[in-house]
């Protein structure tokens, strides 16, 4: 029964080992996936700050684009009115320089 006994005790060791040796390989690739769990964590971290910061940037460029057209319908409609009262000047002159000359 020694000897029976003796390789039940081997093979309980053998068994111990390798459990010990896939306990520390799973170990190792816990933490390996914990390690890249960080990093891609902190990579979701940095896109959604860039995306909040491009976010506002196009409220800001949206803001700046609808004052520039504001802008833009003001003076064509000054400018136009400014044109056509110089038009008109012109034409009143043109009027009188004729009178003149046919009286």
């Amino acid at each position: 029964m020694t000897s029976e006994l003796k390789s039940l005790i081997e093979q309980v060791g053998a068994k111990s080992h390798q459990l010990h040796r896939s306990l520390v390989a799973e170990r190792e690739r816990v933490r390996s996936m914990t390690d890249e769990i960080n990093r891609l964590n902190a990579e979701i971290s940095e896109f959604q700050n860039q995306g909040r910061y491009m976010e506002d940037e196009l409220h800001s460029l949206k803001t700046e684009l609808s004052q520039a057209r504001e802008q833009v319908q003001v003076q064509p409609v000054s400018a136009n009115t400014v044109e056509i009262d110089v038009l008109v000047k012109e034409i009143d002159f043109c009027i009188q320089q004729l009178k003149i000359a046919n009286e």
